[in-house]
């Protein structure tokens, strides 16, 4: 049975799908056998982020009826051999789908993979409840903002009373020079308000938007700063000691913006 990691956010528009998909690259580039699930049922997005909209035949919510076998359902990536995504059913709702279904597709596609990544719907609905349950370590996605953040606190008080194992976070859109502004708070300090793990910190960035446009992957955005930040939280989440990168408030450039504003 391979790792499992449930990449989730408290609210959509986070780039948790973007992070999912990227991270699901990182561990094909390393020939880890690799599925990513988009369990966002309704609403698939990851055949986009990959390229492979014009690929999907089958999709979760066969297998879930046992309309056809696993090896049908799981697509192979045009240039990834070791990916594979099993996409989200368009015609479906929540409703039509049972948690233990949904457990037992996930075991099977667990066994079938070194690496599992469900691309899981954000918010803490219906659609999310069905995952839970699946021994899936939880990620949380969250941007830099209040809302956000008191909505990933939300999801993680549902974990905990799911008691589902402990999540870990990562925040994306950090803006640095915002940061040493100290209009931004750091990611470590968000971090510990939020009383999770942090795994790191994606930069805001314009090329990863231009990317998506294209039907490329954040890691094909031409930012080298967010491929890297990308490729070490896929590190640390598999336990290996990457140091964080650092972010720090600049006391000298905020005396100096408050000085400016006066």
């Amino acid at each position: 049975m391979g790792r499992i990691f449930a990449i989730m956010s408290g609210k959509g528009g986070v780039g948790k799908s973007t992070l999912a998909a990227a991270l699901a690259e990182c561990y094909a580039r390393q020939e880890m056998r690799t599925v990513l699930l988009d369990g966002d049922v309704g609403l698939r997005c990851a055949d986009l982020l990959l390229g492979m909209q014009d690929r999907m035949i089958y999709d979760l919510g066969d297998l879930v009826e046992k309309n056809c076998p696993l090896e049908q359902a799981m697509v192979r990536h045009p240039s990834l051999s070791s990916l594979s995504l099993v996409a989200a059913p368009q015609m479906m709702s929540a409703s039509d789908l049972k948690r233990k279904d949904m457990g037992r597709v996930i075991t099977q596609l667990s066994d079938a993979s070194d690496v599992l990544i469900i691309d899981a719907p954000a918010g803490i609905g219906r659609n999310l409840k069905n995952l839970l349950g699946a021994a899936a370590e939880p990620v949380i996605v969250a941007t830099p903002d209040d809302v956000c953040l008191r909505d990933a606190e939300r999801l993680s008080l549902l974990l905990t009373q799911r008691e589902e194992p402990r999540p870990v976070v990562v925040f994306n859109r950090v803006n640095r020079r915002l940061v040493r502004l100290g209009e931004m708070r750091t990611p470590a300090q968000m971090a510990a308000t939020l009383d999770m793990p942090l795994m790191g910190a994606v930069p805001d960035s314009p090329k990863v938007y231009r990317a998506l446009l294209h039907h490329r992957g954040a890691l094909h955005c031409g930012d080298d700063k967010v491929v890297s930040a990308i490729e070490h939280i896929a590190a640390r989440l598999m336990g290996e000691d990457v140091p964080l990168e650092r972010y720090k408030p600049s006391a000298f450039l905020s005396f100096f913006m408050e000085g400016g504003e006066a």
